[in-house]
């Protein structure tokens, strides 16, 4: 055998021919030779596609390379690129791929300044920002920016910020989820499960930004709508992004990410409305509400897609069945927040994910079976199977590899050569419908931050250091929201890279920057921010910083552990604890403490209700009697009796695993959870009891 060099180059040959002979096909379409002279190398997800971009090249006379060699790429296409790849290509030009389709629609070559990704040389630096002096930046006037060192500043840009919604909407509904699995669910604990197999769902709203706009603009159904910040998006050179699109926008050629300057081009009449977050919050809660209520195994994913088991509540596996269930549930979420939702179900959270695909939109589409499953999947592009990336499909491709049908034929050692071993081992499973995963159904926060990368303008140090006090207090609101501490404390800081435009062609924007991050432990684990500010700043002044140059600003919090040994904060970050006391007892009470049954010593209550909780049939009478004394107890304010109670009955009463009993303590508990939120505005933790 050959070495890999051989290999590689017998390879490399063997593409360059496949590349000719292409060109050669598309002769007869070709208009021009204005890309001639312009080699391309294409790196990562890109829209268009790759195989989209190379047909284009091609045809307009330039050369697509499939192996990156400096010396033969004079263009590198890319819509993102990590930090190691723009050091690694930094006297590269670096262009997105929409120059690509500008040159293409236009039949010829475009000056490449405004498609600029990134550029380091200073050679094509000053190359290009000397074209780029030409190009006006955006300057959309939109709504008033405040001052960075404001005190308004942070919560600001936090309430009109995407990226902080979905960012932070997944750790708020997993407390929210875990709330309502106590509240309807009080015994519920995945250990206790007693099934061997799962039946997955999987639910995604349709358009869910767009769905939640047309809720209150019904005039707008049917036709092509977005969402976007408006305030700059009827500029055809607008550098707004759209989050989410309609089908009737899609249709059009629109896509989510997608700068509002090109959906214009593809669509004049495209409709534009504004973020809405506070809806899209409740819809959310309710979302998830409507979804736990069902079942507790539920797994967050984002603000508008979850997965769920639900073996428990089908009587049998019959299709029908399960069908009829899962329209059930989505019509029930349609009436709730006025959304359609569409779902796929399957063994497991891969089919389920790959099936959604076929429901949408506002459908569903069961794949239950191997021989089922097998035909839908090998259909299916590589590329659509989870966590499989651009990149690995198109290793895959140029093996002629395009579909998971295309894969089943090769062994694990033949994937592994591809792509390596454990994305081999994955892609060998996936495209058989394989997968092992469960549901995640508990998570432990790693870390918590406060990060701005737009709007930041300060001119001195004594302007940074009061924007980066607001965001040490902002960081500190959030952890103790979250009742934790930390001991790891991140610096992160964008700083415009030296050749680099003072205004961005995005408004306010952070441009092109060099990323700067610098940590330090803290001997004892802190959330306060008078601890934490200077700290910060004494990383800052190890740094050489030019204020002025300064365009994002992020502090984080890691190696975080509880605040305190109660019980984690659940629904609305509070836990009612034993400790928690009303201001003023209830003027309800003319004695001390609240009766049971004409008794006020508590010893002797809870033996009584011990007593009855070992009878041998619950009646309706005694349950009234038992929920109406723990409604006085919470009214008392008492939460120290009523938690010591209810960890009695809970223990005596899973003892006795009697199903009667059990629906007895659950109905009981949350009643009480309901009345201690009403009371209290939060929940005893069940991790307590």
């Amino acid at each position: 055998m050959g070495s890999h060099k051989d290999y590689m180059d017998l390879k490399k040959q063997k593409l360059t021919e496949q590349n000719q002979n292409q060109c050669h096909l598309l002769d007869s379409n070709k208009s021009s030779n204005f890309l001639k002279g312009v080699s391309v190398y294409v790196t990562g997800f890109t829209e268009p596609p790759a195989a989209v971009l190379k047909e284009m090249i091609l045809r307009a006379g330039g050369s697509f390379q499939m192996f990156y060699k400096k010396s033969d790429v004079t263009h590198i296409v890319a819509s993102n690129l990590p930090d190691f790849k723009v050091k690694l290509w930094k006297n590269q030009l670096i262009v997105t791929p929409q120059w690509i389709a500008d040159c293409d629609l236009a039949q010829t070559k475009l000056p490449e300044a405004k498609y600029i990704l990134f550029r380091s040389s200073e050679n094509i630096r000053d190359m290009i920002l000397e074209k780029q002096s030409n190009v006006p930046p955006d300057r959309s006037p939109g709504k008033h920016i405040p001052k960075t060192t404001s005190s308004d500043f942070v919560a600001e840009f936090y309430s009109n910020s995407r990226l902080h919604h979905l960012s932070t909407s997944v750790a708020e509904l997993r407390g929210t989820v875990a709330a309502f699995q106590q509240q309807y669910h009080p015994l519920y604990s995945p250990a206790n499960r007693a099934v061997s197999h799962s039946l997955i769902v999987h639910l995604d709203i349709d358009c869910f930004f767009v769905s939640i706009s047309l809720r209150s603009r019904p005039h707008l159904r049917g036709l092509p709508v977005c969402v976007t910040h408006a305030k700059s998006a009827d500029k055809a050179d607008s550098y707004a992004e759209i989050s989410s699109c309609s089908y009737e926008a899609r249709s059009f050629g629109v896509r989510n990410g997608m700068f509002m300057g090109k959906a214009r081009t593809l669509c004049p009449q495209l409709v534009t409305v504004p973020y809405e977050f506070s809806e899209y919050q409740v819809a959310s809660r309710e979302l998830y509400r409507i979804m736990v209520e069902k079942t507790p195994f539920v797994e967050v994913v984002s603000c508008d897609e979850a997965f769920l088991d639900i073996v428990e509540l089908v009587d049998t596996m019959d299709e029908e069945n399960i069908e009829s269930f899962v329209k059930e549930l989505r019509g029930d979420i349609f009436k709730s927040i006025g959304c359609t939702v569409s779902a796929g179900i399957g063994p497991n959270k891969l089919v389920a994910r790959m099936a959604t695909r076929k429901g949408k939109p506002n459908g569903q589409y069961i794949c239950l079976g191997n021989e089922k499953i097998s035909e839908y999947l090998k259909i299916q592009p590589i590329e659509d199977l989870p966590g499989i990336g651009y990149s690995t499909a198109r290793k895959l491709a140029a093996q002629g590899h395009v579909l998971c049908g295309d894969l089943v034929g090769l062994t694990k050692s033949q994937l592994s050569d591809i792509v390596g071993p454990k994305t081999g081992e994955t892609i060998f499973r996936f495209c058989r419908g394989h997968d092992d995963r469960e549901l995640h159904l508990k998570h432990e926060r790693k870390s918590i931050s406060v990060e701005i990368n737009y709007g930041i303008r300060v001119e001195t140090a004594a302007e940074l250091d009061l924007f980066l006090l607001n965001l040490c207090k902002e960081l500190e609101k959030r952890m103790k929201a979250e009742s934790v501490t930390g001991s790891l404390l991140t610096l992160k800081v964008k700083e415009r890279a030296e050749h680099a435009a003072k205004d961005p062609v995005k408004y306010m924007g952070h441009g092109i920057c060099d990323n700067i991050s610098k940590s330090v432990h803290l001997t004892n684990a802190s959330n306060a921010a008078s601890l934490m500010h200077p700290k910060v700043m004494s990383l800052v002044s190890n740094l050489t910083l030019t204020p002025a140059d300064i365009r994002g600003v992020g502090v984080q919090m890691s190696k975080l552990q509880s605040a305190s040994n109660e019980g984690a904060a659940i629904l609305k970050r509070k836990t009612v604890k034993s400790s928690d006391k009303k201001p003023a007892v209830s003027t309800l009470f003319q004695c001390d403490k609240p009766e049971f049954l004409g008794c006020t010593d508590q010893d002797k209550i809870l033996s009584i209700l011990k007593s009855w909780a070992n009878s041998d049939e619950p009646m309706q009478v005694d349950v009234d009697k038992a929920d109406s004394y723990f409604s006085d107890l919470i009214k008392f304010g008492d939460i120290s009796f009523t938690e010591k109670v209810l960890k009695d009955l809970r223990k005596q009463f899973a003892a006795r695993d009697i199903p009667e009993w059990n629906a007895v303590f659950n109905a009981i508990l949350q009643n009480v959870q309901q009345k201690i939120f009403s009371e209290f505005n939060g929940i005893l933790s069940v991790d307590n009891l």
